[in-house]
């Protein structure tokens, strides 16, 4: 005869939801993790959005600077196609000028130095006085800028200057005979922005003794060169 044992099942070790450790309901909690995910997504997209809206646009093409072709203080000719490719600051002065010409030349040796490490940014000084600033006035001039390889001046007929600076660069020039002034001629005191295809793309104060302009030619030419 057979015995007849009483074997009990184990019970399995099952466990009924219960509060977290912070006594906060399962719901509450899933509906609070629900909350701040919703949170990060919107204030991702917010960030997303005000970047988009941040970005600088671009500087405006405002005229293109013909081609032309003047005399170096090397003495050698200068054709302005050897700046295609290259991002360049213009003015126009003459190294009698007993004032804002030195203002001008100062305002541009400043950006030149500061462009040392900037990327290949040109400088070009043209002169409105060709009859005094001959190629050896011009280096000497220059010598005492403390000017590079990077910064040209350039002289040429007076009709050509003329031409280039009021038709071309959009800049004021006038002889200064029969007026009221020291400087022999009347020029713009304005710095020009060219970019590497040959498209003026800002002017600026040459001669204020505020650094908000230079800040601001600085930043530009920044911009220009990272632009194809």
């Amino acid at each position: 005869m057979m015995k007849m044992f009483n074997a009990q099942r184990p019970t399995p070790n099952v466990q009924l939801p219960r509060k977290l450790a912070t006594d906060i309901p399962l719901e509450r909690w899933a509906l609070g993790v629900g909350r701040w995910a919703l949170r990060v997504f919107f204030c991702a997209s917010l960030l997303v959005v005000l970047s988009a809206c941040t970005q600088q646009k671009p500087l405006p093409k405002l005229f293109e600077v013909p081609r032309f072709t003047l005399t170096e203080r090397s003495g050698q000719p200068f054709d302005s196609a050897s700046l295609r490719g290259k991002v360049w600051v213009a003015d126009f002065f003459f190294t009698s000028c007993p004032g804002t010409c030195l203002m001008l030349s100062k305002r541009m040796k400043e950006i030149h130095d500061a462009t040392v490490k900037g990327g290949d940014v040109r400088f070009v000084s043209i002169s409105t006085d060709a009859e005094t600033d001959t190629p050896a006035v011009m280096t000497k001039y220059a010598a005492s800028l403390g000017a590079d390889s990077r910064w040209s001046f350039l002289t040429g007929a007076r009709d050509t200057v003329f031409e280039l600076s009021i038709k071309g660069f959009k800049l004021a020039l006038a002889d200064a005979e029969g007026v009221d002034v020291k400087e022999k001629f009347i020029h713009s005191t304005k710095l020009v922005l060219v970019d590497r295809h040959g498209w003026i793309r800002g002017y600026y104060d040459g001669v204020s003794p505020a650094s908000a302009e230079m800040d601001r030619l600085l930043a530009d030419i920044k911009r220009l060169n990272h632009e194809p």
